[in-house]
């Protein structure tokens, strides 16, 4: 395993998007008082949230909707589910949060850790379809940015994975051969095919650990494995 470089998504490999987001839409619930116009609690936002989103970022990672409908259409759509039909409080509401969400701070158990074992050994990047702004304040406000020498997001280059081109395009920004690097993350389609389209290998970061039928797979449910892999 001659690595030179490993690719770090960041949301649900790294930065722990579903605990920050809930953290994120307490206060919301709260600040909006969203109870008094709905009756619905904030365990039923939290978990509306997760479905409307993951729903949205599939459709934006299989290019079928852009940034823009995707930051519309979240809460206006999780709103609209508990009868409350008030567009300009969603687009409040989803301002709110682009604002909130990003400086919260929880990371995964050990990432602290695992990055500066694996500083000393190897040329460390994040690769993710997140979105400039946002992304680069989570790495920010969590004190990541000392451990990578880059971050490569879909919005800098207009491919996101799984397409090829993001990934020789991080293959060039890291000067490496596609046999020397190595990508982790959450993500079977966009983080593993993705690398295995370009003949990248990749570990999977499956914490929950979620049954699936991908074969020929290296995989962790903690990224305190890195450290005796790597």
């Amino acid at each position: 395993m001659n690595y030179k470089a490993i690719f770090f998504d960041l949301d649900h490999t790294l930065w722990d998007y579903q605990k920050n987001a809930s953290e994120a839409l307490e206060e919301l619930y709260k600040q909006f008082d969203l109870y008094r116009l709905g009756g619905f609690s904030s365990s039923a936002f939290i978990e509306r949230f997760t479905t409307v989103n993951y729903g949205l970022w599939d459709q934006f990672n299989h290019g079928l909707i852009d940034k823009d409908k995707l930051r519309e259409e979240r809460f206006h759509k999780i709103l609209h589910h508990f009868k409350v039909l008030d567009k300009p409080l969603s687009l409040k509401i989803s301002d709110a949060y682009l604002k909130l969400c990003p400086t919260k701070t929880n990371l995964f158990p050990y990432t602290h850790d695992v990055l500066s074992y694996l500083q000393s050994k190897y040329q460390l990047y994040i690769l993710t379809n997140g979105f400039n702004d946002v992304q680069q304040i989570k790495i920010n406000s969590s004190n990541l940015t000392s451990y990578f020498k880059g971050v490569i997001t879909s919005d800098s280059i207009g491919y996101k994975k799984p397409n090829k081109e993001i990934f020789d395009h991080a293959l060039e920004v890291a000067g490496i051969a596609n046999y020397e690097g190595l990508m982790v993350g959450d993500n079977l389609n966009a983080d593993i095919r993705g690398a295995r389209n370009a003949d990248i290998a990749s570990i999977y970061f499956n914490p929950e650990r979620n049954r699936h039928k991908e074969k020929q797979l290296t995989e962790i449910s903690c990224l305190s494995e890195l450290m005796n892999i790597l």
